[in-house]
C-alpha cells in the first residue's frame, strides 16, 4: 500500500464484521490503524459497509473493503462510498488481478464508471480532477496453490498496490499447511515495491514485524466480541457458590 511504507514498523488492522458502526469506532480507540470491512464473509451490505466507511475515515483509519467476489459493480459501489481501497480474495493469477484493477480504475485506463456526485466525490464538491485522479489501493489475496505460485506475475500486474496472504483456504487447497508461504508473498512484493500482509490473531503480529510486513490483520470485532463474552462468563462461573447458582447480594 502506498501509505504502508513506515519506518517505525508495521501498521495494525482488524477485520470489521459486525453492522454496528460502534465497532469501527471502538477499534479506532484501542488503537487500530487500519480495518477490513469484510463483505466476503458476513452479511454486511452495502449500507452498512457505507457507514464504517464514513466512521472509520472520521478517526483517521484506513479503510479498505474485502469485496464477496471479483464483480466490477460491487467494486465501483464502495469506492464511490469512499473506501481506500480493496482487498480481493482469491486472486489466482495476473489475468484475474489486471481485471480488478480495471473495475478501480476510469476510463480510458479501465472500466470505472465516473460516480463524482458521490461521497466519493464530495457529493459533487470535490474537482472532477481530483475526484478521477483519487488513489484506489488493490490489495491482492493470495490463498490457493496456483496463486501462490504465480505470486510474481500477480504483483507484478500494475495498479495491485499490495498482497495478502489467505492462509486458510491455501490450507484448504493445498490439504496441508504450505511452510513459509508468508515469506514467499513478502519477497514477491518486496521485489516489485508493493505491500506485503497477512492475517491471523494477535500472537502473529510477532511473525509479521520478523518479516517485516507492512500491514497485519491481528484481530476482527466479533472474535473480540466472542472472547471478550466467554472470558465474562467464566469470571462469574467462578464466584458460583456450592449450589452451581451465583450468589445473589442486595
Amino acid at each position: 500500500m502506498s501509505w504502508a511504507r513506515r519506518s517505525d514498523g508495521t501498521w495494525w488492522a482488524a477485520w470489521v464484521k459486525l453492522d454496528s458502526w460502534e465497532s469501527t469506532t471502538i477499534l479506532a480507540h484501542a488503537g487500530i490503524e487500519v480495518i477490513v470491512i469484510d463483505a466476503e464473509h458476513t452479511m454486511l451490505d452495502l449500507s452498512a459497509i457505507a457507514r464504517h466507511i464514513a466512521v472509520g475515515q472520521a478517526h483517521g483509519l484506513r479503510t479498505l473493503v474485502r469485496i464477496p467476489d471479483q464483480g466490477a459493480s460491487f467494486v465501483q459501489r464502495v469506492l464511490d462510498a469512499g473506501a481506500d481501497g480493496i482487498v480481493v480474495p482469491h486472486v489466482d493469477g495476473p489475468a484475474a488481478a489486471a481485471a480488478i484493477v480495471s473495475a478501480t480504475r476510469f476510463a480510458p485506463e479501465g472500466r470505472r464508471g465516473s460516480g463524482a456526485t458521490s461521497r466519493a466525490g464530495a457529493w459533487g464538491r470535490r474537482p472532477r480532477a481530483d475526484y478521477l485522479a483519487r488513489p484506489v489501493e488493490v490489495i491482492a489475496q493470495i490463498e490457493s496453490l496456483a496463486a501462490l505460485e504465480a505470486v510474481e506475475d500477480i504483483a507484478a500486474v500494475e495498479g495491485i498496490t499490495g498482497l495478502l496472504l489467505g492462509a486458510a483456504d491455501l490450507t484448504l487447497d493445498a490439504r496441508r499447511v504450505v511452510a513459509d508461504a508468508d515469506a514467499v508473498v513478502a519477497a514477491a512484493a518486496r521485489a516489485h515495491g508493493i505491500a506485503a500482509g497477512a492475517a491471523g490473531g494477535p500472537d502473529g503480529a510477532a511473525r509479521a514485524r520478523e518479516l517485516a510486513l507492512d500491514f497485519f490483520v491481528g484481530a476482527a470485532d466479533t472474535t473480540l466480541l466472542a472472547d471478550a463474552a466467554a472470558g465474562a462468563v467464566e469470571r462469574m462461573r467462578a464466584h458460583e457458590d456450592h449450589t452451581g447458582k451465583a450468589p445473589l447480594h442486595a
